[in-house]
């Protein structure tokens, strides 16, 4: 099976000057993640093989195999064995979301973004989050995501829940949350509605779980946005916190969701 022909413009970028200092991997995987939305490879073509990557870009076997691994931990793209890395059947792309909004070039649209879920588990542990859920108990419930945006950088965004509030998010398949807009899910299952949104943004150093995540380095400063969805004043519906890398990117943060007739801080 041969696979889909890469023009030499996709890598162009790659052969210029880079002051961005992000890691080798994670430029190339960007640049492969941008060639899938702009459809220059579509859900179920094969990807030149690792060896082709080399040739084709300034980047050694290594820095290939990693990128290519980034993609496949992201959900972008499988590998099947004795065949290749294909583009992922599954859509990923993630319509309308609540935080993880950065305005395009034109500053009006937003840049579309693909979630991918990690992990989900039921945790004990204290932190920010506690006092959002005082009686959450062992239904306390972590879902752990990548959201990429636009091919450009990735953000980590680690969403608390009580399972009792949200039992569908608590109980799908971790497959079936990717690409999810979990605003769909919680609209529906809500007795009442959310009447607040806070969002605080504040500037921290990474530690190297997380830097290694969102493509990183260890003590690299990025944004850190807590936001929580309240009904009345003091019942949490989620709590989440968005770990977000040096970009040249607006984070648009609503003032409010009109459609919903949310208010927001």
């Amino acid at each position: 099976m041969q696979s889909a022909a890469a023009s030499p413009d996709i890598f162009a970028t790659l052969t210029r000057p880079d002051r961005s200092g992000a890691p080798k991997y994670m430029r190339l995987s960007s640049v492969l993640m941008q060639a899938i939305i702009d459809g220059h490879w579509k859900a179920g073509d094969r990807l030149p093989t690792e060896e082709e990557l080399a040739v084709m870009t300034p980047f050694s076997l290594g820095t290939v195999q990693r990128a290519l691994r980034t993609l496949v931990d992201q959900g972008v793209v499988v590998r099947h064995h004795g065949l290749g890395s294909f583009v992922a059947e599954n859509d990923l792309r993630m319509e309308d979301p609540w935080h993880c909004r950065f305005l395009d070039t034109d500053g009006v649209s937003f840049l579309p973004v693909y979630s991918k879920v990690l992990s989900r588990e039921r945790i004990k542990t204290r932190g920010a989050w506690s006092r959002y859920f005082p009686d959450a108990g062992d239904n306390l419930t972590l879902i752990t995501r990548v959201i990429n945006v636009n091919g450009e950088f990735d953000v980590l965004v680690r969403f608390y829940m009580d399972s009792r509030v949200l039992p569908r998010l608590s109980r799908a398949s971790l497959r079936s949350l990717d690409g999810l807009n979990f605003k769909t899910v919680i609209v529906g299952e809500l007795n009442v509605p959310i009447t607040r949104i806070t969002h605080d943004v504040s500037l921290v150093k990474f530690d190297a779980a997380t830097a290694e995540i969102i493509g990183t380095c260890k003590g690299e400063a990025g944004l850190f946005m807590q936001a929580a969805a309240l009904m009345g004043e003091t019942a949490c519906v989620y709590y989440q916190e968005f770990s977000i890398p040096t970009t040249d990117r607006v984070l648009s943060i609503p003032d409010q969701l009109p459609r919903m007739g949310y208010q927001s801080r």
